[in-house]
C-alpha cells in the first residue's frame, strides 16, 4: 500500500505564489504540466485584452483620465460663505492641477480620493477587481497605462496615448477581467490540491 502524506508546501505559500505568477501554485505542488497550461492560458488571455483594447483599458481606481490621482476638495460655498459639507471629486488634467486642485483660495484640498473614499473609487471601476486577480502583471500594466495617459508636453489636456472607445475598450477590459477570474479559480484549485492527502 502506498504511503499517505500531505503536500510539504504550506497553503499560504501556494496561494501567494499562484497570485504572483498565474499557475505558480500548481508548480509548487509539483504539477508542472498543469502549471504551464494554466499560466500560459491566463497570461495569453490578459495580453489579448490589452491587444484588443489598448493599454489604456487598465484604469486603476484612484486615477483620472489624464494619469493623475483623483483629488477630493471641499468647495467654498459663496452663497452661505462657508465650506461645503460634501467633497467635490477632481480629476486633474495637468501636474499643476494635481498639486493644487482648488479653484479658490478658500477651497480646502483633502487629498487622494483613493485614500479617503476607497470603496467609492472601487465601485466606480469594478472591473479592476477582476483584473487585479491576475497579480503583479496587472500592477505593471496599470503603471504603463497611467504613464501613457499623461498629457503631452506641448498640448496640456491632450493625452499622449488616448484610450480606446466603445466596444474595443469593453472587450479588452472584459478579457483582462475574465483572465483574473480564471486565475482566481486556478488559485482555489491549487490551494485545494495542496491540502489534499496523496
Amino acid at each position: 500500500m502506498s504511503e499517505i502524506r500531505r503536500s510539504s508546501v504550506s497553503l499560504p505559500a501556494v496561494v501567494i505564489c499562484a497570485w504572483i505568477i498565474p499557475g505558480g501554485g500548481y508548480f509548487l505542488i509539483g504539477q508542472r504540466a498543469r502549471a504551464m497550461t494554466a499560466g500560459v492560458a491566463i497570461i495569453a488571455l490578459f495580453l489579448s485584452g490589452i491587444a484588443v483594447g489598448g493599454i489604456r483599458i487598465m484604469d486603476p481606481p484612484g486615477w483620472g483620465q489624464y494619469g493623475y490621482m483623483t483629488q477630493l476638495v471641499q468647495r467654498f460655498d459663496r452663497r452661505r460663505q462657508q465650506t461645503a459639507d460634501e467633497y467635490t471629486r477632481i480629476e486633474p488634467s495637468s501636474a499643476e492641477e494635481s498639486r493644487d486642485p482648488s479653484e479658490d483660495d478658500r477651497d480646502q484640498p483633502s487629498g487622494s480620493a483613493l485614500i479617503h473614499q476607497p470603496m467609492a473609487e472601487l465601485a466606480d471601476k469594478p472591473w479592476y477587481v477582476g483584473q487585479i486577480l491576475c497579480g503583479p502583471i496587472t500592477l505593471a500594466a496599470s503603471a504603463v497605462s497611467i504613464s501613457a495617459a499623461h498629457p503631452s508636453a506641448g498640448s496640456p489636456g491632450v493625452e499622449t496615448w488616448p484610450s480606446s472607445h466603445s466596444r474595443s475598450w469593453e472587450i479588452g477590459a472584459l478579457y483582462t477581467a475574465v483572465a483574473g477570474m480564471l486565475n482566481l479559480l486556478v488559485i482555489i484549485d491549487a490551494a485545494h490540491r495542496a491540502g489534499q492527502v496523496h
